[in-house]
């Protein structure tokens, strides 16, 4: 696991260079939340999510996806938002700030970073993969939609400088702020 950036690192918090290059654990972690929301799922509804029917068509249990969907919402929007982390991703020591200011995403983030996986069309996760991989600060748009990064949890609570991103803006200028006389 050494040979992917940063799994050395997790359980110390330590990264260095660009941190958002943890496109690798992002990956096991979607296959971690994925994972663990199927298995709820399949426990749950063990006696059937699907039945064939005789002419060999699938009659979906309404209520299994209903408790999928609500897992998936609150996994990806709830815990997000609150903790900064899905499961997957607690589980491989990564957490989503936002990019203004490294803090918690808030549910607004987190529920923007959701967007693009629930568009029902098929392209949509090879495309988020291919933009992750691709681009500067390894940004799905998801990312770009709720403004938030994924970084190293040692990374999390601090404005951060990624290679190739401008830089955050500053908070605004309040009132109290501005000297009347300078303007």
């Amino acid at each position: 696991m050494e040979s992917i950036r940063g799994m050395g690192q997790v359980w110390r918090g330590e990264t260095s260079g660009d941190p958002t290059a943890v496109v690798a654990r992002r990956m096991i972690a979607s296959l971690l939340d994925a994972v663990l929301i199927s298995v709820v799922v399949l426990i749950v509804y063990r006696d059937g999510i699907a039945t064939f029917t005789d002419d060999n068509k699938i009659i979906w249990n309404q209520s299994a996806l209903l408790a999928a969907s609500v897992l998936f919402i609150v996994n990806h929007v709830f815990l997000a938002g609150t903790r900064g982390f899905s499961l997957g991703k607690a589980i491989v020591g990564l957490r989503i700030v936002r990019r203004s200011d490294g803090g918690l995403p808030g549910l607004l983030g987190a529920a923007g970073r959701t967007v693009p996986w629930i568009i029902p069309i098929p392209v949509i996760p090879f495309l988020e993969l291919g933009v992750m991989i691709t681009t500067k600060g390894h940004r799905r748009i998801g990312d770009r939609i709720g403004r938030t990064l994924v970084v190293d949890r040692g990374d999390a609570g601090v404005v951060l400088a990624v290679p190739g991103l401008p830089d955050p803006p500053g908070p605004p200028v309040m009132p109290e702020q501005i000297d009347p006389i300078e303007g």
